[in-house]
């Protein structure tokens, strides 16, 4: 997960430490799901790695 609005680019620091996790809770249909922050000019790239 790439976080534009990190500090180390010149961002708010919102963001959610370096990364996400699934965790099996159940959402949309789903058995897993996983919760993200987005800061307040942040571009997110999402990465699924198995």
């Amino acid at each position: 997960m790439l976080n534009t609005d990190a500090e180390a680019y010149e961002g708010s620091g919102t963001g959610n430490l370096g990364g996400v996790h699934a965790e099996e809770r159940h959402h949309h249909g789903r058995t897993h799901s996983a919760g993200i922050t987005v800061g307040p000019r942040a571009a997110v790239w999402l990465r699924h790695t198995r």
